[in-house]
């Protein structure tokens, strides 16, 4: 009965840590192409920092059409979005096929141990920290700091548009940087993730993506 209730207790978190890095992972596979294009100097063609330059460009794309009123805070703006880093990436991988070949291929040949080796490295940070947040997932600590996040990841969830609503203060927007939270907040949005559970895995992500 006691094992029951722990692995009851265990599978809805599992399945949100296993939502987000499957995400994180093809949006870093989707940007893939313009980290290849924009970063030619790195070793890697920017492979590594593909994650965090996807979650970043959607974001912003994301955060500019909420902005100008073109979107809406919802699942139709964040596909949107999501469609416009998608057509840029086929476009920069289709004049690279176009141009020379098979250039990915030839990549792939060349970095397989590269690869493999960010990919372990990303899912061992990632699960380490998510399972330390899992063991400890309280947010009365920080002087009060993380109840904040938590408070301006929830209003991002609840605003229609941006600048999202002010958690403190009715009728006004935040009035403080909050990209940050925007990025977390679409991540939770995605996955169907509450703001609170976003918070801490966002924690891990950042870990991750820091190893990384």
């Amino acid at each position: 009965m006691a094992l029951s209730s722990f692995l009851v207790g265990w599978n809805k978190p599992m399945l949100a840590f296993l939502s987000w890095y499957l995400g994180v992972s093809l949006l870093g596979l989707l940007a893939f192409p313009l980290a290849w294009r924009l970063f030619p100097a790195l070793a890697d063609r920017g492979y590594s920092l593909s994650r965090a330059f996807g979650l970043m460009l959607w974001g912003f794309i994301f955060w500019l059409l909420a902005s100008l009123g073109v979107v809406q805070n919802d699942a139709g703006g964040l596909l949107l979005a999501l469609a416009v880093l998608a057509g840029a990436s086929l476009w920069i991988f289709w004049r690279a096929r176009r141009q020379e070949g098979s250039p990915f291929h030839a990549w792939w040949k060349h970095n397989r141990r590269l690869v493999i080796s960010v990919e372990v490295l990303f899912l061992l940070a990632f699960a380490g920290w998510a399972f330390i947040r899992a063991c400890n997932p309280e947010l009365t600590s920080a002087g009060g700091e993380k109840t904040m996040e938590v408070a301006f990841i929830n209003a991002i969830l609840r605003s229609e548009t941006f600048p999202p609503h002010d958690p403190w203060l009715s009728g006004y927007a935040i009035s403080y940087y909050y990209f940050g939270y925007v990025l977390t907040a679409m991540l939770a949005q995605s996955t169907g993730v509450a703001g609170s559970g976003a918070h801490n895995l966002m924690l891990a992500l950042t870990f991750a993506l820091s190893a990384v």
